[in-house]
């Protein structure tokens, strides 16, 4: 079903039911709007409404009977770390951190495919290699001005890759990938605090992380980032957004 919203021109769609990626045994749908532009306010309205963006697609999950699902929003500035991620974080002195706008090198790719296809091995994740048009599709397409790619590297090799959004006073944690063989250093962590640091460093409020599932193990580790807030409901862009402490 799709149909084209008369204010915002963005073409709407809701997906056709399917497994869920994230819980087995669940069924999963999705609401899908094509941006062929995104303004900050338009997108700083959809971040608050539980929204997530790859290139020029913005989903979130309409799910018949499930809501575990949960948009998540760190506050930047009373974030203070636990013991274990401040361990994660002086383990990773050592890896420097540059932002830029996004680009796609044969890195980019190596990285993102080793990643991947240790999650499909360690963790049963669907795979296929990505080339360079379903990368740029995925996370380049749109040239927003508001996207950075957070690139980490360890003595020259790129090591791990963020990409985040950071329109107007709010930022958006929109994927990460790094390598698996150094699994053991806990570059998620790691990268989740560099973003934090960013934001207080230019004075941004909110770090959406996107998703908190309880009981997937991919996705639960975004409630150790205290405090932070959960959305009550997905609404409609009309509709106030109502977010709780948690």
């Amino acid at each position: 079903m799709a149909s084209i919203d008369p204010t915002t021109q963005e073409l709407e769609i809701i997906g056709s039911e399917s497994d869920c990626s994230y819980l087995p045994g669940r069924a999963s749908r999705m609401q899908y709007r094509l941006a062929m532009s995104l303004t900050e306010e338009r997108y700083l309205q959809m971040l608050e409404r539980g929204w997530r963006r790859f290139g020029r697609t913005l989903f979130r999950p309409v799910c018949a009977n499930c809501c575990e699902c949960q948009s998540l929003r760190v506050d930047i500035n009373k974030f203070q770390p636990s013991k274990s991620q401040r361990r994660a974080r002086n383990r990773n002195s050592d890896v420097v951190l540059t932002v830029q706008p996004l680009t796609i090198t044969s890195e980019h790719l190596d990285l993102y495919n080793a990643y991947h296809l240790d999650m499909h091995q360690r963790r049963q994740w669907p795979f296929r290699r990505i080339t360079e048009d379903d990368y740029y599709e995925s996370f380049v397409d749109g040239d927003f001005a508001f996207s950075r790619e957070f690139q980490y590297r360890l003595n020259g090799k790129l090591v791990a890759l963020g990409i985040v959004d950071a329109p107007g006073d709010v930022m958006s944690s929109i994927y990460f990938v790094h390598d698996p063989e150094l699994r053991e250093r806990g570059f998620g962590t790691m990268s989740v605090l560099r973003e934090l640091d960013y934001g207080r460093q230019f004075e941004r409020r909110w770090l959406y992380m996107g998703y908190y599932i309880r009981d997937c193990g991919s996705m639960n580790y975004k409630n150790r980032f205290r405090p932070h807030q959960i959305l009550a409901e997905y609404c409609e862009d009309d509709d106030p957004a109502v977010w709780m402490d948690a």
